[in-house]
């Protein structure tokens, strides 16, 4: 088995193209195969290596490698080669309309309740009339000729698909200027490198009709297709342009997790329930390409960012400690870990609780009764600090007042934090010494 992923370089990679490189990547990983990067970069003018190797960084934050990596623009000769057989073949023709004219044919069928289908009326031309055309200086589009047939085969998710050729028109794979279209290189390097399986995007669906023909005009076997559907926001509305916005440096930058977007993009719109899950292992184990719904899946930023928090919380320390390196902060031990994981969506929100736990408070900011402060300053326990800590500090507290539930741990939480709610307070104090709590209460 071998899966590929061909991104165009001519933008960032956003989380429609990047699901395409999960799908096959899991895809192909899951059953032993070999995962190849195309860089699609035959549109030269709006292709640069910037965006290349922004894509390659984009993949490799994801956790996904590639066997090897080309260019199509180093493929010239190899296409060229492909070309004239299809031309010796005549399965590619010149044509010499303009885009008015062919606009003009186009509204003239739409206004008669016909199909928009090419009418081949280049066909008709003789050698003596293309040759006189060229002299001319107009230079053609090249279409390639559809036989005519239903081309069928058995999508791996949105079952049998087919198409009458009758209903299709021929394609362009040449521009007038020489340049590729899509088709030609992408059939050439699927047979070049013995790609078995394609997945891609739902809008490819007529495309690999087209394909599927020229692979056998190359006299190559066809392989493999599975088209996903696409990603619609919360009201089922298609991303359109906006879908650039959500790109995976973006994702990266918030401080998603590269497992979260895995774990959600796989199972988005599957039969699957999206769990929280940190082990890429495990993730691959659970895919099944079988289980795409064949449907549009709805995409929610906040569905994403709780499934981020949830996973955040499966981490130990020694699994997030190098991370934790990278923000702001003077406590990175298991015990700081322990006290914010269930109350942070990104690991960059630890330092939110950091600042929250070097802050002084004033008691008499939240109305808290002064001998209440009294009684918890001379009933706090020595040090050490652990987590039994909490429980006899305020049980001392309630012997004393006869205060429990929320009057009794609403003044710690806000003397101790400003905060009304966050993580469990037992999960505090081990954070500090002795004189660190009086501190916090007032006393020092």
């Amino acid at each position: 088995m071998k899966c590929r992923f061909a991104p165009s370089p001519t933008g960032k990679i956003h989380i429609g193209n990047a699901r395409s490189a999960i799908l096959n990547w899991v895809f192909c990983k899951k059953n032993n195969g070999e995962f190849v990067l195309r860089i699609d970069d035959t549109d030269v003018s709006r292709s640069t290596k910037e965006y290349e190797e922004q894509i390659k960084n984009d993949l490799k934050w994801l956790g996904l490698n590639w066997s090897y990596t080309f260019n199509q623009s180093a493929r010239s000769d190899i296409y060229n080669k492909k070309i004239q057989l299809l031309k010796d073949n005549n399965r590619l023709y010149p044509c010499f309309e303009t885009e008015e004219e062919l606009s003009l044919k186009k509204k003239s069928l739409l206004s008669s309740g016909k199909p928009p289908i090419y009418d081949r009326s280049s066909l008709n031309l003789s050698n003596e009339e293309i040759e006189k055309k060229i002299s001319l200086g107009i230079k053609p589009h090249w279409r390639f000729k559809l036989t005519n047939e239903v081309i069928t085969w058995n999508d791996i998710i949105k079952g049998t698909v087919s198409f009458d050729t009758k209903n299709l028109s021929d394609p362009v794979l040449i521009r007038a200027d020489g340049s590729l279209l899509y088709h030609l290189p992408s059939v050439v390097d699927d047979i070049e490198e013995e790609i078995t399986h394609i997945i891609r995007g739902e809008d490819h669906i007529a495309n690999t009709a087209y394909h599927i023909q020229i692979f056998k005009a190359l006299d190559s076997s066809v392989p493999s297709f599975a088209h996903h559907p696409f990603l619609v926001d919360e009201t089922g509305k298609g991303f359109s342009k906006r879908l650039g916005s959500l790109s995976i440096e973006n994702f990266r930058n918030d401080g998603f997790e590269n497992i979260t977007l895995l774990n959600y993009f796989l199972f988005l719109g599957s039969s699957n329930n999206i769990d929280p899950i940190k082990d890429l292992k495990e993730i691959t184990n659970k895919f099944e390409i079988k289980n795409l719904s064949k449907s549009a899946a709805k995409f929610s930023i906040e569905s994403l960012k709780n499934l981020n928090q949830d996973t955040i919380k499966l981490f130990n320390y020694e699994e997030i400690k190098e991370k934790l390196k990278n923000i702001k902060n003077e406590f990175n031990n298991e015990n700081f870990w322990i006290f914010v994981k269930n109350n942070i969506i990104f690991v960059k929100d630890a330092e939110d609780w950091q600042e929250v736990i070097n802050k002084r408070i004033n008691f008499k900011d939240f109305d808290i009764d002064e001998n209440f402060i009294k009684v918890a300053i001379d009933e706090l326990p020595d040090d050490p600090f652990d987590e039994r800590t909490w429980d006899s500090w305020t049980s001392k507290i309630n012997n004393k007042t006869g205060l429990k539930g929320k009057d009794l741990f609403m003044p710690l939480r806000l003397v101790l934090t400003g905060k009304s709610h966050g993580p469990e307070l037992k999960h505090l104090l081990p954070l500090f010494d002795k004189n660190g709590i009086l501190q916090k209460l007032g006393k020092i």
